[in-house]
Order: C-alpha cells, then structure tokens, then sequence
C-alpha cells in the first residue's frame, strides 16, 4: 500500500507540474492574441476604405485593364498555404489540412505549393506535392517582410505565365469561438463587387487620371488582401491554442481531484491497516 500511495503521490506532482505549463502557454497565446486582434482591426478598417475606393475607380473606367485581373484557363495552380510553427493548438492545422485536400480534390490539375508555417511544410512533404518555397511564422515585426515576399512570389509567377491561379489557403477569424479555414483566389484579381449602395452625387477630379492612379492602388490591394489572410491566420491560431490550453489545463485539475481522493484513500486504508496490526498485536500479546 505504501508503494501504491508513493507512485500516486509522484502522479500528482507530475500533472500539477503539467498543469503550470499549460496556464503558462494559455496565458502567452492571451498575450499575442491581443496584440495580433489589434493589428487585423487596423488592416480590416483599411481595407474597407480601399476596397470601397478601388470599386468607384473601377466603375468609372470600365475599359481599365491590368495584368493581375488575366483571367486564363487552369492548367496549374499555386498554392500558399499558412499553417502553424509548432503544434499544441488544437484542430487547427488538422481542420486547415482538410480542408487543403478537399480543395485539391476539387482541382483536376497540378498544384505546386509555397508553405508558410513548418506544420504545412510537414503535410506538403507527407502528401509528396511540389514545393515552391517556404517560410516561418512570421512575429508582428516580420509581417511586413513576409507580405513582401508572397506578393514578390506570387505576382511574377503569375504575370510571367508559370502558373494560371495562386490560391491562399488560411484560417478566416470571425469571432471567438468561430474560425474556419478558407481558400481564397489571390490571382488573379477579382474587381471589388458593387455593394448595391447609392451612388455618390459628389464629382472629382482626379490628378493624375484613373489609370495611373489604379495603377497604383491596385498592388496595394493585392499586399492588402495577403497581409489580412496572414493575420486572420495569426489571430486564429492563438485563439485555437489558448482554448487548447485552457482544456488541457482544466482537464489537469479534474485530474489532480481524483488522484487526490486516490491518494486520501489509499492513506485511509494504510491508517487503518497499521491500526488493525498493532490491535491484534496487542491482543496476542496479552493472550
């Protein structure tokens, strides 16, 4: 019994050390969520604007043409995949990688892969697709460089004909307790759609004309719609390793409960067994 209480007692001690990690990750994954929920905000609010200013300009040059809207026929298709760095964030990549191969067996022509996040890479290598490049993570002060890059990728890929469609496949943030994954065409361009709104009476002038100013905003358009995906992603992956976290740490607690009780019997028991040993001691010996 003294062996079986020992080993229950080391049992605690292991899941409370356990325990102090898992608040410890939860509590982290809190911190960067709120930095990174501060950063998309920022991006989604101009991306309104822009998004609403692209669409008047378009509308009003309707024989506007630019390399990012060539619509050619599918033959390959590349793909950005953002996953995650390391692991213990719950179904995240599980749902996001599920939702790639339905997505590839959607697609009846060769996919190439370009992967954000060792996790993805895993899965490319594991499902033995093409791989263009990869990339880590990126911290809050490296999204920048990381937008760079995909937009430098995918835009020359795209304009020099190597591949006909570039996809981004990431993890949309709605709220809390909802996030899926989401694949999304980065090119080419789909022009923003009419919101139905009532045209403005106002008049301008543009300086210079449409074209150049077009010219001008539509890469930033594209920059934009990277860069929100790669924060959607960030924000979502957080939210999935917090709540991971919290169960793994609530879990433990229910745990230590009942090893606690184990540990309170098996004491009991050992109380009482020694009990009995020195009563019948004593009997013997008076007899």
């Amino acid at each position: 019994m003294a062996e079986s209480l020992r080993q229950i007692k080391q049992r605690i001690k292991s899941v409370n050390n356990t325990k102090k990690i898992t608040k410890a990750m939860e509590m982290v994954a809190a911190a960067k969520l709120k930095k990174y929920q501060d950063l998309l905000g920022q991006t989604r609010a101009y991306g309104a604007q822009l998004e609403r200013m692209l669409r008047q300009l378009i509308g009003a040059t309707p024989d506007f043409r630019h390399p990012f809207f060539e619509v050619r026929e599918p033959k390959n298709n590349l793909v950005f995949l953002i996953a995650s760095d390391s692991g213990l964030c719950g179904s995240y990549n599980y749902n996001l990688f599920q939702t790639a191969e339905r997505f590839l067996r959607e697609q009846q022509i060769a996919n190439s892969f370009f992967s954000i996040g060792r996790q993805g890479l895993g899965f490319i290598k594991r499902r033995r697709f093409q791989i263009v490049g990869d990339l880590s993570v990126p911290r809050p002060q490296e999204i920048q460089t990381t937008v760079k890059t995909i937009i430098e990728r995918s835009s020359s890929l795209f304009i020099e004909g190597k591949f006909d469609r570039i996809y981004l496949i990431y993890t949309q943030f709605f709220s809390m307790g909802s996030y899926k994954p989401t694949v999304d065409l980065l090119l080419p361009l789909e022009p923003p759609k009419s919101t139905g709104e009532k045209k403005s009476e106002e008049r301008y002038i543009l300086e210079p004309s449409a074209e150049v100013i077009l010219n001008q905003m539509i890469p930033s358009y594209l920059e934009l719609k990277v860069e929100q995906a790669v924060k959607e992603a960030l924000v979502s992956e957080q939210v999935s390793r917090m709540m991971a976290m919290r169960q793994a740490t609530d879990n433990a607690t229910e745990m230590i409960d009942a090893l606690t009780l184990a540990r309170n019997k098996a004491r009991q028991a050992n109380i009482t067994k020694e009990l009995i040993e020195i009563v019948s001691g004593s009997k013997a010996q008076k007899k």
